[in-house]
């Protein structure tokens, strides 16, 4: 298994090609561009020559996709090709998305699905692969929670190797069992999102900072038909951090990963 990390760690700030420079000289090859980048398609010769590859894109796609205004739902769909066509260059590849039905109204499910369905015809088209997201349990923010399960039949309804499910164990763990959401969603995960917290929180913490046992994760992830790299996709408290902080992230992860196939 290979280790891939997302930009986000970044911020919006900080210039998207020194990031990534940073990232090669702490010894990463392969990354996840962040919804925080913005027009990053230009760049693709300078990663290829930089010998770093794109693993995953993550898009923008906002609320707006389950509004139940048309107007305001197009809108949203709308904005979300014009990332996929930007990012396109790098397919094919995930292209990880929020599942936004997180009302007690399903007509707002409706609407949802229709963006997707949108979004999907779109992916086909450019050669991309939509993984939508587990969702993390905000009870004080989201009218309600949609579990693994419910995501999983959302993805396995379109019956499409162009439409998939990315685990964020980091959103994962605080409501539900990370094995158990391997194998609910077992044959349709594209990508990972690996960050820790303390079990309350989508604190996107670096991993080995919280309490999520990565090892048996990644296992279980695997025996579920996972194939792609471990993609970490972690905050971190300073902007840029420094080279040996993310080459130390990097080798802890490298070790989780060696327990992974060690460990009964």
């Amino acid at each position: 298994m290979e280790i891939s990390i997302s930009t986000t760690l970044f911020g919006t700030q900080f210039p998207f090609l020194k990031g990534v420079e940073l990232l090669y000289e702490a010894g990463y090859r392969t990354i996840e561009i962040s919804r925080k980048n913005p027009d990053t398609g230009k760049e693709k010769k300078i990663l290829n020559d930089m010998g770093i590859k794109v693993w995953s894109i993550h898009g923008t796609l906002g609320n707006g996709s389950a509004s139940l205004s048309e107007d305001e739902r197009k809108k949203a769909v709308a904005s979300e090709y014009l990332r996929m066509e930007d990012t396109s260059v790098f397919a094919p590849c995930p292209y990880v998305v929020h599942y936004l039905h997180r009302y007690n109204n399903r007509e707002h499910g409706v609407a949802f699905r229709k963006s997707l369905e949108e979004l999907h015809e779109k992916a086909i088209e450019l050669g991309l692969n939509i993984a939508v997201e587990t969702v993390p349990y905000k009870p004080r923010m989201n009218e309600r929670h949609p579990f693994s399960v419910e995501i999983a039949e959302f993805v396995r309804s379109f019956k499409s190797p162009n439409l998939s499910l990315c685990i964020d164990i980091n959103h994962s763990n605080i409501n539900e069992n990370l094995e158990d959401v391997a194998r609910n969603c077992k044959g349709v995960i594209s990508t990972i999102h690996v960050s820790d917290n303390h079990g309350e929180w989508e604190d996107h913490l670096p991993p080995g900072e919280g309490i999520i046992k990565l090892p048996g994760v990644l296992r279980e992830l695997r025996n579920c038909g996972y194939s792609g790299p471990c993609n970490i996709e972690c905050h971190v408290e300073n902007i840029p951090p420094a080279v040996e902080m993310l080459a130390g992230m990097r080798e802890f992860v490298a070790e989780q990963i060696r327990l992974s196939y060690s460990e009964n």
